[in-house]
This record gives C-alpha cells, sequence and structure tokens, in this order.
C-alpha cells in the first residue's frame, strides 16, 4: 500500500533485498541477537543499504529522508532533524522530517492520505529482539516455528522469560506475552543498529 502511494506520487520505488536471511545469519552467529547485543538491522538492512547507495550515489550527494521519530522515553538517545554527515551512511547527509512528530500526528499524515493505516512494525525479522508483550501476541504462526526451529538448532533460546530473568522457549514467551499483553516496546539501546530503520 505504502509503495502505491509512493508510486501515485511520482517517487521510484526499489524494493532492496538482503543477501543473507534472518535463519542464515543466526547460523552464521550461532545465537541470537539480543538487547545488549541487537545487531541484526545492521546485516539484514544496513549492509544492504549502504551497498545500493554506492552503487547508485558513488559521490555521496544524496540526502537520505528516514521515518525515525523521537521517542517519549527522555533516557534514549534523541534524534536530531538533519545529520550533515552521518557515519552509518557513508557521510551521506540524513533528514528525518518526522522526528518530532507524536503518534496522534504520525496517525493524522497516515489517514490524510487516504489508504494507508497506522504502521506496525517491520515484520521482516520478527520477531524482533525488542517487541512487545502486545506484537509477541500477535505473532504468526509461520514465525513461532521458524524461531522454535532455530531455538533447538543453536540449543539456546531467543528471549528471556516475560515474567522473569529466566530463558524460555518461544511458546513459553507468547504464551505469557498472551497473559499480559503490553504495548512498551523493549529500549534501542546499547549495540541497537536502529539507526539503519529499525523502530521507525
Amino acid at each position: 500500500m505504502a509503495e502505491e502511494f509512493a508510486r501515485g506520487k511520482g517517487f521510484n520505488v526499489q524494493r532492496l533485498k538482503s543477501r543473507v536471511t534472518f535463519q542464515d545469519l543466526m547460523d552464521i552467529k550461532r545465537g541470537f541477537p539480543s538487547e545488549k547485543h541487537q545487531w541484526c538491522s545492521l546485516h539484514l538492512k544496513g549492509i544492504t543499504l549502504l551497498q545500493w547507495l554506492d552503487e547508485i550515489d558513488p559521490e555521496c550527494h544524496a540526502t537520505l529522508l528516514m521515518a525515525k521519530r523521537n521517542s517519549e522515553n527522555s533516557s534514549e538517545k534523541k534524534i536530531p532533524e538533519f545529520i550533515e554527515e552521518s557515519e552509518y551512511h557513508g557521510g551521506r547527509r540524513v533528514w528525518h522530517p518526522l522526528f518530532n512528530i507524536d503518534d496522534a500526528q504520525r496517525d493524522q499524515l497516515l489517514s490524510d492520505t487516504g489508504d494507508i493505516t497506522p504502521p506496525v512494525h517491520s515484520e521482516e525479522c520478527a520477531p524482533c529482539i525488542n517487541s512487545s508483550s502486545a506484537e509477541l501476541a500477535h505473532l504468526s504462526e509461520a514465525d513461532i516455528s521458524k524461531t522454535e526451529e532455530l531455538e533447538e538448532e543453536l540449543g539456546v533460546p531467543m528471549f528471556s522469560s516475560l515474567k522473569g530473568k529466566n530463558a524460555s522457549g518461544i511458546r513459553t514467551v507468547i504464551q505469557q506475552a498472551k497473559e499480559n499483553p503490553d504495548d512498551k516496546q523493549r529500549p534501542f539501546k546499547y549495540g541497537c543498529s536502529s539507526e539503519f530503520g529499525c523502530g521507525s
């Protein structure tokens, strides 16, 4: 739906595809990302984006528009409107046009398009290590099974128990999430590579 809207406004839309899948990456790393080591966006999105940018903009003249917004959590790093030379984007200029709008303003902008509903977090690497329990409660059976297979293959769980610090398998975590849904998302911090667009 968003792609159709962008094309209708005259934009050329290019869908990028990572050279490795989430499953491939877990096999390479021999484990899952964690709240302290959130490297998945770097490998699945960042490298893919940078390779494409170097092909179409080798002189780094482009300005990148990123749909990232500031969190109400004051402990998280604030997003500026502009980054003149972003170290995460090959020194290119980055603009965050939505950096200071809240959820209601975002939803109004989407409503004004007439076609696009308020977004969910990107699903290409579902479940995300930063998923809220509400998001986990709605995880598809295909993604649950995929995660369960990876947990068995790697011999480690992806998540800690939502009720404590003990690690639990994905199905236990999903059951806990359904019993105690919470919209609060886990914080993007430590080593998170969300600069490449995760969590927008």
